[in-house]
């Protein structure tokens, strides 16, 4: 995005009285074509805006994220569809084929989406002729001329390369204050010309010329019939499509408990009958709504009600239908059990119905907390120190630890046994130390290791563990099966920790990157693998049933796949230390 301080931009507009006239600096106040009136809140001329127009901060709605461009939010729209927002006004609906239309061709696209749905004619289409005046003052950086034939005329210029950036100058921030060199601070007939020419009357047929580069131009005439337009918005408007906000519903509820999501839908461009159709999930999802009768600019809320009966995954599909085709909506809902994460200063976030049974957080620490595990069942969990200590917490019972014993390497992971009556710790080198009634099965103290081991796993019996390698490399012990390793894979970043699987038939690695690789009767659910994490993932977390995990970062981010539900994270939150691992609640 271009900040619109640093933009100027000037308008010009003209009345032609005959063929012959020179053009006279008038503002077309008039607006004569309209359809059945201004949708919501929409401002038409001669009314303007008070002020000029801003999203709200934090803005989230229909394209809040320029990292995640789709149909209806290219990259470059973002500020557009908050401005008019503000103003009451639907997202835009763009048609199919926008990814292959020409830069004019977009413009024209926005600009009749701007005066449709606000309740005006469309201009009719895109003359040749008439973009050859608008980039000639785009090359100029100024105001195209006009052509000598025609009513009526308007024409903007802006000094920047992005459409939708020059759109919402001359839209919604005209006013006094803005980059609008013709409106004085303290207001006058110069401020709002920009999109009193946008939305202007214009005689039929007409028709539109753009021009772009290094500034953007646009120039409409009325009456013109003289230029035969080679775009037109008749071949446009049976391509746009309803409007939908989120695409798709992503609940996660507690067993027991039940959500409502909003989906809104949104007509722009035309008058749209939308229909909703539910197929599956019945008794599971339903809808307060099936359909919505909408003018261009305005929305309507669908309320999606979850219900699960029990743990698990539930999904159902929604076929949005308007005027010009139908959308398949997917609902995904999961109940799921909450989870804790644990920072190195021993802080214990518990999210979701995990009890918080206590932590060290505050507390003086001789050696910073590197993991937790949680126990198979009811609320406790342990946390180890780097030299070993064990802090024990809710039903999680002391048998021990490495505190204030001599260490040939620090301990980097832990893992309790299914009844919850002892636990192994294991060390960078691959040592590992038995309390309670986890028994010793080896270890790879004392052996070489391609890399350093990051963490560990117990096996479902309880009579083995496996150990995990930054370079992937699996290393199992007791009766805990091997069924493969990352150790031969090109990793794009290490291993940082394992995850079994309930009947300890499989296993999870995950890599900092949020890379997951699956063994055994482990199944991949997702990653974050490929995509920009703020922080690096540091471990992963099965659910009690195995259907599914968390990632965490460092930075408290979580990441669910699978039927792990989604409870709230410690991201974009201050931190007093980093993240390190996390734990499954389940009660049973």
């Amino acid at each position: 995005m271009v900040d619109g301080s640093m933009v100027s931009v000037v308008r010009r507009a003209a009345a032609f009285v005959t063929l012959a006239a020179v053009a006279a600096l008038v503002i077309p106040l008039a607006v004569s074509l309209q359809a059945p009136g201004p949708a919501g809140a929409a401002i038409v001329p001669p009314q303007n805006p008070g002020a000029n127009i801003t999203p709200a901060p934090g803005y989230s709605g229909p394209c809040g994220s320029l990292s995640d461009p789709n149909l209806y939010c290219p990259s470059g729209l973002t500020l557009l569809y908050g401005d008019r927002q503000v103003e009451g006004l639907a997202p835009m609906s763009l048609p199919s084929n926008w990814s292959s239309l020409t830069q004019p061709e977009q413009l024209f696209v926005l600009t009749d989406l701007e005066r449709i749905d606000r309740g005006l004619a469309p201009i009719a289409g895109l003359a040749a002729n008439l973009d050859a005046y608008a980039q000639a003052g785009a090359n100029a950086h100024t105001d195209p001329p006009f052509p000598h034939y025609g009513s009526t005329a308007g024409s903007n210029v802006a000094s920047t390369s992005s459409l939708g950036t020059a759109l919402a100058l001359w839209m919604y921030d005209d006013g006094p204050g803005g980059p609008n060199v013709d409106c004085p601070a303290s207001g006058g007939g110069g401020c709002w010309g920009h999109r009193d020419i946008i939305l202007g009357s214009y005689a039929a047929p007409s028709l539109m010329g753009v021009g772009y580069g290094a500034s953007t131009t646009q120039i409409f005439v009325g009456g013109d019939t003289v230029d035969t337009p080679y775009f037109t918005w008749a071949q446009e408007a049976p391509l746009l499509p309803v409007g939908v906000y989120p695409y798709g519903v992503d609940a996660s509820v507690l067993p027991g408990t039940s959500q409502t999501s909003a989906m809104e839908l949104w007509a722009s461009g035309q008058n749209m009958n939308i229909t909703a159709t539910q197929t599956g999930g019945q008794g599971v999802f339903s809808l307060n709504t099936t359909n919505c009768n909408l003018a261009p600019g305005e929305t309507c809320n669908v309320a999606v009600h979850f219900n699960p009966p029990s743990v698990g995954v539930y999904t159902a599909t929604v076929a949005v239908s308007g005027p010009n085709g139908t959308q398949n909506v997917l609902l995904r809902g999961v109940a799921s059990h909450g989870y804790h994460l644990v920072a190195t200063d021993g802080g214990i976030f518990s999210y979701g119905d995990a009890p918080f049974a206590g932590s060290t957080g505050g507390h003086h620490l001789n050696q910073p907390v590197v993991a937790m595990t949680a126990a198979h069942s009811g609320a406790g969990y342990w946390m180890v120190a780097a030299d070993g200590g064990i802090f024990n917490y809710g039903g999680a019972g002391f048998y021990g630890s490495m505190g204030g014993q001599r260490l040939n390497a620090p301990i980097v992971g832990m893992a309790a046994t299914p009844d919850g009556g002892g636990y192994w710790e294991v060390a960078s080198d691959g040592g590992i130390f038995s309390f309670g009634d986890a028994h010793f099965y080896g270890s790879r103290g004392g052996q070489a290791v391609d890399g350093s081991i990051v963490g560990m796993a117990a096996d479902a019996t309880g009579h083995g563990y496996w150990l995990v390698s930054s370079q992937g490399g699996i290393f199992s012990f007791g009766d805990a099966g091997f069924y493969g390793s990352a150790g031969n894979l090109p990793l794009v970043r290490p291993v940082v920790g394992m995850a079994a699987t309930p009947s300890g038939a499989g296993y999870w690695l995950v890599a900092s990157d949020g890379g997951v690789f699956s063994f055994g009767n482990a199944s991949f659910q997702g990653s974050t693998g490929g995509l920009p994490l703020d922080a690096p993932v540091v471990g992963i977390t099965a659910t009690p049933d195995g259907g599914g995990y968390w990632l965490t970062a460092s930075d408290g981010g979580v990441f669910n796949y699978g039927d792990a539900g989604f409870f709230g994270s410690m991201g974009g939150q201050p931190l007093e230390a980093p993240v390190v691992g996390g734990g499954a609640y389940n009660p049973a």
